[in-house]
């Protein structure tokens, strides 16, 4: 399809959305949504770190906890927590589009399947910058792990400069869009993560999150009323002990992905302790 005719789709389903945003938010919750407390631990840890803190972790009940590791960590994480049945689940950091090949240092679907991993975390900030992922490579990413029995935790969030040019909602609808094209919306994950608030000790506040969160909720029920209440959608952006149970007040947040204070286990499992308690 042309890329113009595609920017005016996007155009009108962003008027559409606002215009219906503020009565689907009145909507009373799902309280059936499952909650997530997830670990990002990007490039950080080596082998006996990641043993450690997977010894000393606890579940947490009626939340699901993931940790993704760096990839070379995964699968000695994965025996870990099997061999301890720990229920923890262990996710990748990024996954490639295509089933094999000759990509590099890639990482295919159906092998972090056999590993173990039931989650990967497709289109974060990190990656959109550092490796030149689009919206189509986030679907592309997505339709692979599903094929493969892995859940997508799709990342989606705009930058500082489009947080000032009030583009926030224009920017999520076509990440959205872009990412969903042919996929189920019950069968994944969205993670909102405003890029300024990523690393940086900045953080949304819980009400400002909130707002965003109903927003996408909003756009996914225009894609899919019917399914839209039920997808579990997570805050993430300087998220530590200190603010999580803000977020874990608020309606339409279920859940967090945390970065720099997952590695250290009292704070993630006192974040993890915030949303056991409310689950």
């Amino acid at each position: 399809m042309d890329q113009s005719i595609k920017a005016y789709i996007r155009q009108l389903v962003q008027e559409a959305v606002q215009q219906s945003a503020s009565s689907l938010s009145n909507l009373p919750s799902s309280t059936g949504r499952k909650q997530y407390v997830i670990a990002n631990w990007k490039m950080n840890k080596n082998i006996k770190e990641t043993l450690e803190f997977l010894q000393q972790l606890k579940e947490g009940t009626g939340v699901e906890v993931v940790v993704c590791p760096p990839a070379p960590l995964l699968y000695p994480a994965k025996l870990y927590v099997q061999g301890q049945n720990k229920e923890i689940q262990i996710g990748a950091q990024n996954v490639h589009q295509e089933d094999k090949g000759a990509y590099t240092g890639e990482s295919a679907a159906n092998l972090l399947k056999d590993i173990g991993c039931s989650y990967c975390i497709i289109g974060h900030s990190e990656r959109r910058q550092y490796a030149q992922e689009d919206d189509a490579t986030v679907n592309q990413k997505a339709k692979q792990a599903l094929k493969r029995g892995l859940t997508p935790i799709i990342c989606m969030g705009e930058t500082l400069e489009q947080k000032q040019q009030n583009q926030t909602e224009k920017v999520l609808t076509t990440q959205i869009l872009g990412a969903m094209d042919g996929i189920d919306v019950s069968q994944v994950i969205f993670a909102y993560e405003p890029v300024w608030a990523i690393g940086t000790g900045e953080s949304a506040t819980a009400e400002e999150a909130q707002r965003i969160h109903a927003y996408i909720r909003a756009v996914l029920a225009h894609i899919d009323k019917r399914n839209a209440e039920k997808v579990s959608i997570l805050y993430g952006g300087s998220v530590n002990e200190n603010n999580a149970q803000e977020f874990a007040a608020m309606d339409d947040i279920d859940g967090v992905l945390v970065g720099g204070a997952s590695l250290q286990v009292d704070s993630f499992q006192k974040i993890i302790a915030v949303f056991a308690k409310g689950a």
